[in-house]
């Protein structure tokens, strides 16, 4: 590195730049111990978040003001930058600061460059990005100081063997371990020494009063955890919560697993009560909603392979009630106990969309015939990060989104070239499948690039501290040292070209009212002056309504593509697992896809799942459940989200939640693995259209996680209204 590229990461720090100042500290190491460098100053240099007398510490939003603003600490990409925040600071700069802001930009620049190797337009919300769960039971149960022996031990076999890189990686983990060890003394401190403004009435005096027990608990807790073994239930789970801000609070992952030993033995104790447990699962979830964390599963199976249901679960659905976040995945097995239930059926009914439910079973086996390696004992620990994108709690590292393939744009552009010459329907099929091929070669191609890329410039330090096996493998997280690896891709519109396949079959091949010409004029024009032709394929055969017509188009188009995408195997190991994973992005994904012909205007959102799309099942929920199972979703095991709403009655009378509970024993008994629930009347959507300021709280089920209806964008709100109402 010259002189001249050289940043002063005393300017940067001046200007509370401490991550980026801890980068540049050492410009000619390696980009492991850069990396630790960076996180090592941002935790030595962070502020505290308010304390207000709540029951768990750290909590509320991990964003601070002012703080590392230009280059930030990352879950996904290890670092994010901000050029926008880096002009304005130009404004007031010194020479100083000047120089070493314009530095920055050129070297933050010139990094960017070289990472970015994605491109394929096939993103649809996936990016080579990375969700991830630490193993938050092992620093609960070991405590980090464990982790600090282990880490010396190897250090010092690194060195004997003169190894370079393991111990480049050793040492960037103790500068890590050095940062989490300065922000546990300065929170025990300012946790010793905060205190709240004098309280002016009575029950402002009360909860001061109750505040100071919680502070002082915290205090006591943080003098043992998180560098020891948790003793009890509320030190592991202040423990857990630690560990959640520490990865800068992305999944907490498989909370009644991990925390039941230490909330059995309280209980049995008579230290803790069922409510109090309920208490602080609430504060945990509440911090996850703070900083729109991502998942928590709970419930399904025990690494011993006996079911994992227990008071916690129990616990874990009350917590939830009208929360929006942490994803909540209920692991739903054919044992599942009933006040099990009952308990999830509770918080669905308050219209929160939690829990989601998932047929545990096939998970399992779908994840045995993926042929990805995972331990027996392990697959229990699944759970569904980010969106909920399938991984192993604790043990994987796993591209959530990698990429995506947008099929109603692939499907467009075989039309264009194929439909007017095409002598068959199969003909047709087997053009657009190899352009499907095609693609997902592409996006193979792009996301390992981008992996081994990011394994040589990205590395993840906190991630390679807090998952295993990095440590005991002495290699980097990015670089492949979680012990299980695989890729994540997100697969947009699939109902869409069923729906148009259907069309085209019908219209073109089988009663030929238009030939194949003809209908690519009317898809080119957008439907112009053909909106009764546009009517009438309404009645074709729509996916969602127990049709075999479009139900096997559904099976061997879903077949073909997720078959393909398990052909390939991503830089860093395993299998690329298809998923549908929409959240927010259908409406996007929409926008550059001309007219197709389901009857979709060009640039309308597509489907929101891997459902029918929405408003086009009409002959009940079983008919829709039905095609939905047609689909093989155990080769996509990435997981295929499934949306559905039901009305209230469903949940009001006894009868109701019987017949709730038979249709899901009923669809996960026909293949289905995902379903998840809105109950909430077509009324209020539309008046909280009209009057959004009337609900701020309302919360909807989209994609894989639920958000605050007001959040969604006109044509998002739009696709909910029209999603089809279920009732008895």
């Amino acid at each position: 590195m010259t002189e001249d590229s050289i940043i002063n990461p005393k300017a940067l720090s001046n200007l509370h730049e401490f991550f980026a100042s801890g980068y540049f500290e050492e410009p000619d190491a390696s980009p492991m111990l850069r990396w630790s460098r960076a996180v090592r100053r941002r935790f030595e240099n962070r502020k505290m978040m308010p304390y207000n007398g709540e029951l768990l510490y750290p909590c509320g939003s991990t964003y601070i003001g002012g703080e590392n603003r230009i280059v930030a600490s990352s879950y996904s990409f290890t670092y994010s930058y901000n050029e926008g925040a880096l002009m304005d600071m130009l404004a007031d700069a010194t020479e100083d600061e000047r120089e070493a802001l314009l530095k920055l930009q050129t070297s933050m620049r010139d990094l960017g460059e070289k990472l970015n190797v994605i491109k394929t337009p096939h993103t649809v919300g996936g990016r080579g990005y990375t969700h991830s769960i630490p193993n938050y039971g092992r620093v609960v149960r070991e405590g980090l100081a464990e982790h600090a022996r282990r880490i010396a031990e190897n250090l010092a076999m690194a060195q004997q063997r003169r190894d370079r890189e393991r111990i480049e990686f050793y040492v960037g983990l103790q500068d890590v371990l050095a940062g989490i060890e300065c922000w546990h003394q300065n929170i025990l401190e300012f946790l010793r020494t905060t205190t709240t403004d004098n309280p002016a009435r009575s029950n402002q005096r009360l909860r001061l009063m109750v505040g100071e027990r919680r502070r002082k608990r915290l205090v006591a807790a943080y003098e043992q955890v998180p560098f020891q073994p948790a003793r009890d239930f509320f030190e592991a789970l202040v423990a857990y919560n630690f560990v959640y801000y520490l990865d800068d609070c992305d999944n907490p992952g498989r909370v009644d697993l991990e925390l039941f030993p230490y909330y059995e033995r309280d209980l049995e104790a008579k230290h803790i009560t069922h409510d109090e447990a309920v208490d602080l699962i609430h504060c945990l979830w509440e911090n996850t909603d703070a900083n729109s964390g991502w998942s928590a599963g709970i419930g399904g199976t025990a690494p011993t392979g006996e079911p994992a249901y227990n008071d916690l679960t129990v616990a874990c659905l009350e917590a939830a009630h009208k929360i929006r976040r942490p994803n909540l995945q209920l692991h739903v097995r054919r044992d599942m106990p009933q006040e099990v239930w009952d308990a999830a059926l509770d918080a669905i009914a308050t219209g929160c969309g939690l829990p989601a439910l998932y047929n545990e079973e096939e998970y399992l086996r779908s994840l045995r015939e993926a042929h990805l390696g995972i331990r027996e004992e392990d697959l229990g620990w699944h759970n569904g990060g980010g969106c909920t994108e399938t991984m192993i709690h604790g043990r994987s590292n796993v591209g959530s989104l990698d990429a995506g393939i947008n099929l109603p744009l692939i499907l467009v552009q075989t039309f264009q070239e194929r439909l007017p010459t095409a002598q068959s329907f199969d003909e047709l099929v087997a053009a657009y499948k190899e352009d499907v091929a095609d693609v997902i070669l592409e996006i193979a191609d792009d996301v390992n690039t981008d992996q081994e890329i990011k394994a040589r410039l990205r590395p993840q330090p906190m991630r390679s501290l807090l998952i295993d096996d990095c440590i005991d493998n002495g290699r980097e997280f990015n670089a492949g040292g979680a012990r299980y690896n695989w890729s994540v891709v997100n697969v947009a519109g699939l109902a869409n070209t069923i729906d148009s396949l259907a069309a085209v079959r019908e219209i073109v091949f089988e009663k030929q009212e238009k030939t194949g010409a003809e209908l690519l004029e009317i898809l080119m024009k957008n439907y112009t002056d053909e909106e009764r032709f546009r009517q009438r394929i309404s009645h074709c055969p729509r996916f969602g309504n127990d049709d075999k017509r479009a139900d096997e188009i559904a099976r061997d188009i879903s077949d073909f593509v997720f078959r393909e995408f398990l052909h390939y195997a991503p830089w860093r190991g395993g299998k690329f697992l298809a998923s549908c994973l929409m959240f927010v992005t259908y409406a996007d994904a929409g926008e550059p896809v001309a007219a197709t012909p389901d009857g979709r205007l060009a640039g309308e959102p597509l489907a929101d799942s891997a459902g029918p799309y929405q408003g086009r099942d009409r002959n009940g929920p079983t008919a829709m459940l039905k095609s939905v199972a047609a689909i093989p979703h155990y080769l996509a095991p990435g997981t295929l989200v499934v949306n559905a709403r039901f009305t209230k009655n469903f949940f009001n009378t006894d009868e109701g939640r019987a017949k709730m509970k038979d249709l899901v024993r009923t669809y996960f008994d026909l293949g289905g693995m995902q379903l998840q629930i809105n109950v909430i009347d077509q009324e209020v959507l539309r008046d909280a259209i009209a009057h959004p300021e009337k609900y701020e709280d309302l919360i909807i089920r989209v994609g894989g996680y639920s958000e605050y209806f007001n959040r969604l964008s006109p044509a998002l709100k739009q696709t909910v209204l029209e999603r089809t109402e279920h009732g008895i």
